[in-house]
């Protein structure tokens, strides 16, 4: 009975894995043959074989259909399938030969690590917001098309990502385990792009990994437990570490252009779509804009190529940030939610100011600078009196120290610029500056410090002393993934226990509140419940329309 159900479990997680790799190659072929006028696939981009992107670049590509989708059509209507099977076709533009040899570092990456990853869904439930708002807003999109105004409902539906458009297609019958599943996807690309970098020629790539992997083994070490702000698995469908190995992608890549001075176009325009998506996701990555920028003033200065050129090989990131910030405006009023005075409209829903208490509520939630008025000594005093930020901070210094030890003592000194080195210390410490005073929770900060482990890697060439062979790195990064997941897991996997994502419809309980609306007999989660709200005041949908309207009194 076990077997079964884990085997059932580990068919459907690969399922939607080869989904998302064939989605993700035909964008790939599209963009290539629609902007370079080229059908051919490069073997490797962004300095890893290009399979192991094709997952991440599905979900972005089918995440970008659905915004536009949406527009018009509800998520959960019968159209949307058809319309997703002619964004499938270009795959046939390039057809290729399967390679069915499969060595054993394959098996490794594309069944070992898959089927340790399932086990998660064991033991990892609902976080907290999945009740809150996320799960309502995925059926506010399936039920209907693009709603105006869709903040005077629950105002966090604003704080809502592209996450939600692809999730909301994923609800089968009464499982949810496909929610959880589109998180393991990235963790499944981001093991397979580090066992690719273990084994790659240049030393650089090669050293950035094995210390990357090194800083995942030291998270289960150091005070109270270990915790060092390496990845985690999320309940579900929260995205932080979604965002992270975007991050993490994103600033490598960028930083290992930099270093060897090569890039081709379709580079450009993959990075361009990458910045988007995570900024898409959350947008605490909006600080991966100043690494894009520099990247577009090195295609122009240092390659030769014009502004039209470059207008021309990012139209794909163009036309999808239209669609989606012509969204956002239109379901939250402002430019940038819930930042207030970005909140510039002359709309009839919308009531002035009244992102201003969100924006608070967004800052307290996440220890922001902001709130103590700029006291950096009283802001740091308040930050460590919380155990996991201090355990953490502790934590990730001592394992970022100990790398950085290792680096200098087993391994020669690579030649950086003066110039490479400046960029990355003024990237650091930006970025580092924007967290803080945004909010640097543990869960924020992850993306920043696995990229702060793996870049050390650039500055370390040959080792001295010995040299780790294949096997040993490859068992490592097996240790790696196994320790990812929690031994409540295991346990609970072993006593062939029920997975934790329960379908909350049979058992939410409402009342009717004054306004006519209904919420929740406890607490503040609505669940799945189109008309559950916790707002109090009287609010009105406009159906007349081809968009309805949310109007707040």
């Amino acid at each position: 009975m076990f077997f079964i159900s884990f085997l059932n479990y580990l068919i459907l997680f690969l399922f939607l894995l080869v989904i998302l790799y064939f989605y993700g190659r035909g964008f790939l072929i599209l963009i290539n043959f629609l902007i370079y006028n080229s059908k051919n696939i490069p073997i490797n981009l962004l300095r890893t074989k290009t399979i192991n992107l094709y997952p991440i670049l599905g979900t972005l590509y089918i995440g970008n259909l659905l915004i536009i989708i949406n527009y018009f059509l509800p998520l959960k209507s019968l159209y949307i399938y058809p319309t997703l099977l002619v964004a499938f076709l270009p795959n046939f533009l390039k057809i290729e030969k399967i390679n069915l040899n499969f060595d054993y570092e394959k098996i490794l990456g594309y069944l070992i690590i898959p089927s340790i990853l399932i086990i998660s869904i064991y033991n990892t439930g609902w976080h907290y917001d999945a009740g809150y708002y996320h799960l309502n807003h995925q059926h506010w999109l399936r039920e209907s098309n693009m709603v105006i105004g869709m903040v005077n409902i629950h105002w966090a539906f604003g704080m809502s990502s592209i996450s939600e458009y692809i999730s909301s297609i994923l609800w089968i019958n009464n499982s949810f385990v496909l929610l959880h599943f589109l998180n393991l996807s990235y963790i499944f690309c981001f093991y397979n792009i580090l066992l690719n970098d273990l084994h790659e020629e240049n030393k650089v790539i090669q050293n950035g990994s094995l210390f990357l992997i090194i800083y995942s083994l030291l998270d289960n070490l150091g005070i109270y437990g270990g915790r060092n702000g390496f990845i985690f698995i999320e309940g579900v469908p929260k995205q932080d570490t979604t965002v992270a190995i975007l991050f993490f992608l994103i600033a490598r890549s960028i930083f290992l252009i930099f270093n060897d001075k090569k890039i081709i176009k379709l580079e450009v325009t993959i990075l361009s779509l990458l910045v988007l998506f995570v900024i898409q996701i959350k947008l605490s990555g909006v600080v991966l804009a100043l690494l894009i920028f520099l990247l577009y003033w090195f295609l122009i200065q240092k390659k030769g190529n014009s502004f039209s050129t470059l207008l021309y090989i990012n139209i794909p990131s163009i036309v999808f940030s239209s669609f989606w910030i012509f969204k956002q405006y239109s379901t939250t009023g402002c430019f940038i939610y819930p930042v207030n005075f970005t909140c510039i409209n002359s709309f009839n829903w919308y009531i002035k100011n009244s992102t201003e208490s969100y924006e608070l509520i967004t800052r307290n939630s996440s220890y922001a600078l902001s709130l103590y008025d700029f006291n950096f000594s009283k802001w740091i005093q308040e930050f460590l009196s919380f155990k996991i930020n201090f355990g953490v901070t502790i934590n990730s210094v001592g394992s970022l120290l100990l790398i950085l030890l290792v680096s200098k003592v087993f391994y020669y000194n690579s030649s950086v610029s003066n110039k490479l080195k400046i960029i990355l210390s003024a990237f650091l410490i930006l970025n580092l500056v924007y967290l803080i005073y945004y909010g640097p929770t543990p869960r924020y900060l992850m993306g920043y410090l696995i990229f702060s482990a793996y870049i050390i890697g650039l500055f370390s060439e040959d080792a001295k002393y010995f040299k780790l062979n294949r096997l040993t790195k490859n068992i490592l990064i097996l240790f790696s993934v196994i320790l990812l997941i929690r031994s409540t897991s295991y346990v609970s996997m072993l006593n062939n226990n029920n997975i934790e994502l329960f379908d909350p419809r049979p058992i939410a309980e409402y009342v009717i509140q004054e306004n006519g609306w209904l919420k929740p007999d406890l607490g503040d989660q609505c669940w799945i419940k189109l008309r559950c709200t916790m707002s109090t005041h009287k609010l009105i949908i406009d159906e007349d329309n081809f968009f309805k309207i949310a109007y707040r009194e």
